[in-house]
């Protein structure tokens, strides 16, 4: 196998293992949330690593940022019955954090949002 080959298979295999998750990597996605629906969007944060997030929804939501540890849920961040936010949240420890909407209303929600990690600040 050729060097060029090789390092190709790497640079595959790691962002299969979650390198597409790294600093810097920007996420942009749009659900529709039926009544009750949830949707959740994980990834794993280090310590001190900031993750930008925006969203935009046609209705209110309930919004979220927790984490799972020992068969319990920690939440960061909690928000009932938004319809827009922004904000940065600073990772504390080494945990898989997740982004968590749920529309608690009677009709379907449109959401957009955006995440995107950061380095730690220095």
């Amino acid at each position: 196998m050729s060097r060029t080959r090789f390092f190709s298979v790497l640079l595959f295999i790691f962002f299969i293992m979650g390198g597409c998750a790294s600093v810097g990597t920007k996420v942009t996605s749009t659900e529709v949330l039926k009544p009750s629906d949830v949707h959740e969007d994980c990834l794993e944060l280090l310590p001190g690593e900031r993750l930008n997030y925006s969203f935009d929804a046609s209705g209110p939501l309930n919004f979220n940022i927790h984490y799972h540890e020992a068969g319990k849920v920690f939440y960061e961040v909690s928000k009932d019955a938004i319809s827009k936010d922004a904000g940065v949240f600073v990772a504390g420890k080494e945990q898989y954090y997740c982004l968590m909407w749920t529309n608690p209303g009677s009709g379907p929600v449109d959401l957009s949002y955006e995440r995107n990690v950061m380095g730690p600040q220095r």
